[in-house]
């Protein structure tokens, strides 16, 4: 076999990282850009097709089977690390999926309805809440708590289009930039190594991206509530109730998993098992990520058994979102392992130093893909040899600018971020009639172009 066709993958299991000086050649990142680029395309020009789980699953089963066939093939030219790589990128994702399918899970339990007067000042506070919220539940938790009543208060509005595109950018997406649970991307960084807190000091760039769009949201629906002439009163009826709260025990459930994605911070739990051995025999509670994944399983099985079906059917819950990310990841985590160690042995080459580069490149890239897979694909990139859990402290504002691009940009299409795609099919659910890919595109282009200009001067500049 040709030198040029082997690496030497010198990773360890949870380490990061790639050693050795074999180059791997560039067509080994096929199956992962035809993996991206049917996520992309798939849904616009193959809609029928690519909506079957039974069929996405065999398209990537046939482009992730030649890359585990590669592994395999090299296992002995790379002493096993190979095989070491992809069992580390399985892991990851069991990770990944037992926190995104969890979080799902608990939220989608928790019933809030309210029965207020639709003004755009109490529209704009909701979701404000929702950006806060969504660090806690994530963008998906979140967008399913709050979406129904949130359109069940404008229920009586006439134009709701403008009510649902800023609920997707805001809750959907750029409310969720402060912590590793927020956006997928934050987490698979969590999950290299990035230390849980890091995020926190995002707030600067999360309260000016936040503050624009709820600005120009009060514009917008202060033109549109005018012209809707909205009497909410006449609708109402004196003995209804304007705030109803059901699952109240998943909150409880929703503390635990936090408290479990802390206990794998050593910046937590070394604190925390100081502390407790004031009492307890321990030193350290920091929890290793595969027990913290089954723990967090274990959490969101009690949460969907102890939950009544009820609750679920009134927030319209389906397997249909988790399982449809859980499809497409595991392709991804399989084919990105060749994609990832390439950026690095040619990061060198690509010339770019500059935070601002990797904001907009990150972003740009996350419009159109993934931002998850993106985000990972340009920490490699700007790691280099040092892993990505260094970027924290050797280049903190380049990981800031990957950060910010990979969750704020990824809002620029339907593609971008997984619940772009559930709120626009929960509003069309509700008849609310959503613009297409280009005409939605083309709308988050007009408004979003001037906040990306004022972050990229403030603070990637």
């Amino acid at each position: 076999m040709d030198s040029k066709l082997l690496f030497n993958l010198n990773l360890i299991f949870f380490g990061t990282g790639w050693a050795g000086d074999i180059q791997l050649s560039w067509f080994t990142a096929i199956p992962f850009a035809c993996v991206l680029l049917l996520i992309a395309i798939g849904p616009m020009f193959f809609h029928h097709f690519w909506e079957s789980d039974k069929n996405k699953s065999i398209v990537l089963l046939l482009l992730s089977l030649p890359v585990v066939i590669y592994l395999w093939s090299i296992r002995e030219a790379t002493n096993s690390q190979s095989l070491y790589a992809f069992q580390h990128s399985l892991v990851d994702y069991l990770c990944f999926m037992s926190l995104i399918g969890s979080l799902y899970v608990v939220s989608s339990g928790i019933v809030l309805k309210f029965k207020w007067k639709s003004t755009p000042i109490l529209n704009a506070a909701l979701l404000a809440c929702g950006a806060i919220l969504a660090n806690f539940l994530g963008t998906t938790g979140a967008s399913i708590l709050l979406f129904k009543p949130y359109i069940y208060a404008n229920r009586y509005r006439n134009h709701k289009v403008h009510l649902v595109l800023f609920f997707i950018f805001i809750v959907g997406n750029m409310g969720g930039l402060l912590t590793p649970l927020g956006d997928p991307p934050l987490f698979l960084g969590f999950l290299n190594g990035i230390d849980f807190f890091w995020t926190i000091s995002l707030w600067p760039q999360w309260l000016v991206a936040n503050t624009y769009l709820l600005i120009t949201f009060l514009i917008v629906d202060f033109y549109y509530w005018r012209k809707d002439h909205v009497s909410f009163n006449s609708h109402q009826n004196a003995h209804e109730e304007i705030f109803h709260f059901f699952g109240k025990r998943n909150f409880i459930f929703l503390g635990v998993l936090v408290f479990l994605v802390l206990l794998q911070s050593p910046s937590f739990g070394k604190p925390l098992g100081a502390l407790v051995g004031k009492i307890l025999p321990v030193k350290n509670l920091t929890l290793p990520i595969v027990p913290a994944a089954l723990a967090q399983l274990l959490v969101a099985a009690l949460a969907f058994i102890t939950t009544p079906n009820l609750m679920r059917r009134t927030n319209d819950f389906s397997w249909l979102p988790i399982r449809e990310v859980a499809i497409l990841f595991v392709g991804i985590f399989i084919t990105m392992i060749p994609a990832l160690e390439i950026l690095r042995q040619h990061s060198s080459k690509l010339a770019l130093h500059h935070p601002w580069q990797y904001f907009w490149l990150t972003g740009g890239l996350s419009s159109i893909l993934d931002n998850a897979p993106t985000f990972l694909a340009f920490t490699t990139l700007a790691a280099g040899d040092e892993g990505i859990s260094s970027l924290s402290f050797s280049k903190p504002i380049i990981l800031a600018a990957i950060c910010c691009g990979a969750v704020f940009m990824g809002a620029n299409t339907y593609i971008g971020n997984g619940p772009n795609f559930l709120i626009k099919a929960m509003a069309e659910k509700n008849q609310i009639k959503m613009p297409s890919f280009f005409t939605y595109a083309f709308l988050a282009f007009i408004l979003f172009l001037p906040l990306y200009l004022i972050l990229s001067f403030m603070f990637f500049g």
